[in-house]
């Protein structure tokens, strides 16, 4: 069976379809999703929200399925309170 992977523009766009979808426009401007950082060849993004808002958005990657006909099931490993921080949980745990 062969991967097939999906690059940062696809993952972006099916991350704010699931947001838009789960919490309407008003819901995606409050969460305020932003794709940080994406690496196709690891299959692993970091997202940014604003901290009220993380159920949310956990609620929101849960919902993905699939980014240009890929299927996809996604994951949420691990949450900081900011990119510092979950840079030193990637040198703990050697997961960004």
């Amino acid at each position: 069976m062969t991967e097939l992977a999906v690059t940062e523009e696809q993952f972006g766009a099916a991350l704010m379809a699931a947001v838009r979808t789960g919490f309407g426009t008003v819901g995606l401007a409050r969460i305020g999703p932003k794709l940080v950082r994406f690496d196709s060849s690891k299959s692993q993004a970091v997202i940014a929200c604003r901290r009220e808002m993380v159920e949310e958005l956990e609620a929101a990657v849960a919902l993905i399925t699939s980014c240009d006909e890929v299927g996809v099931v996604p994951l949420v490993v691990q949450v900081s309170g900011t990119i510092k921080g979950l840079r030193g949980k990637r040198r703990m745990k050697g997961r960004y």
